[in-house]
């Protein structure tokens, strides 16, 4: 699956999360990933300690992942991303970079695959 993904426009698809997060105290997002993959290690780590790594987004990176609701595609991301941030150059490139590296660490997937 992960290969027909390059086949296909990124910017042309619609995400979805696959993790859950909270927002910190600046603003920012926390994407809360397992520290395990085994069920059963999740469970103990439960017990033990905080069964989540924080990811930590940047200031862009946030505002795309707070859009992220499974009905706007990327390309509707990328224009909302060029108009809050018009200093940035590439904006459609970089969100769609961002994108394709969200989906390889499985954070979110595409509702059109």
């Amino acid at each position: 699956m992960k290969n027909k993904i390059a086949k296909l426009n990124i910017l042309d698809l619609i995400p979805k999360h696959l993790l859950e997060y909270k927002i910190n105290d600046d603003g920012l997002v926390d994407v809360l990933v397992p520290r395990f993959k085994i069920k059963f290690l999740q469970k103990l780590a439960q017990k033990n300690n905080n069964p989540y790594i924080k990811a930590n987004l940047d200031e862009l990176g946030s505002n795309v992942w707070k859009l992220i609701d499974g009905n706007h595609t990327g390309k509707d991301i990328a224009n909302i991303m060029k108009e809050k941030f018009v200093d940035i150059e590439q904006i459609f490139q970089r969100v769609g970079l961002f994108l394709q590296q969200l989906y390889r660490n499985n954070f979110i997937t595409f509702n059109d695959i």
